[in-house]
């Protein structure tokens, strides 16, 4: 074997390591990079999983039962209003709220308010944008938007009102690796998991998500 045979049989071995070694750092990156952008994409889904609760738990709190849908969660904030109790007057150091209450030095009075100005008061700058986002699944290109429904079950002889609102990880990571989904979705069956972000329940009366 001449001279040359051995360098160009060297500079094939180390063409092959390279190789070798790009794609075993592929196979051990590619993992780390989906859960980051999964970390990513979940976190600006679940506040925008957050602000809907806030507006359900307000909405039962003044009607007694929770939105059903998207649009109408979206028309409420747009155009309904709730109940906002605003103190008048000022708390002297020395007494407690209560105490200047019962002496007449201050009042709360209730006032009927826009629902997005008391909840999200935040964003009046950029209420449209904030409107156009919130039932949307972010980064989804498909415009897929959150899955929601309400309704009421039976607990003791009362109707308890109830709402749902969740997104699977087909919809949260699509365009990622398909592979890296399917054992996503699979891993949260084996542990009986919603496989994806969900929020509430239409059999149980709690509004924690599967986050939390």
């Amino acid at each position: 074997m001449n001279h040359r045979t051995r360098l160009l049989i060297q500079a094939g071995l180390i063409a092959v390591a390279v190789v070798l070694a790009l794609l075993i750092y592929r196979s051990i990156m590619q993992p780390v990079r989906f859960q980051r952008e999964k970390s990513d994409r979940s976190a600006v889904l679940v506040q925008r999983m957050k602000d809907i609760r806030k507006v359900q738990q307000e909405h039962k709190k003044a009607f007694g039962c929770y939105i059903a849908t998207g649009d109408s969660l979206i028309n409420f904030l747009k155009e309904g209003t709730i109940p906002y109790v605003k103190m008048i007057g000022t708390v002297p150091d020395s007494l407690t709220e209560d105490e200047a209450i019962e002496k007449g030095i201050v009042s709360r009075e209730t006032f009927l308010e826009n629902a997005f100005t008391v909840l999200f008061p935040e964003h009046e700058g950029d209420k449209e944008l904030f409107l156009s986002r919130l039932m949307m699944v972010p980064f989804n290109k498909e415009g897929k938007k959150i899955s929601m429904e309400a309704g009421f079950i039976s607990r003791s002889g009362y109707q308890v009102p109830v709402f749902e609102a969740m997104v699977s990880f087909e919809d949260l990571l699509e365009g990622m690796d398909e592979q890296l989904i399917v054992n996503e979705v699979a891993q949260a069956k084996t542990y009986n998991r919603y496989p994806g972000i969900k929020m509430g329940s239409m059999t149980e009366p709690i509004t924690e998500g599967n986050w939390e």
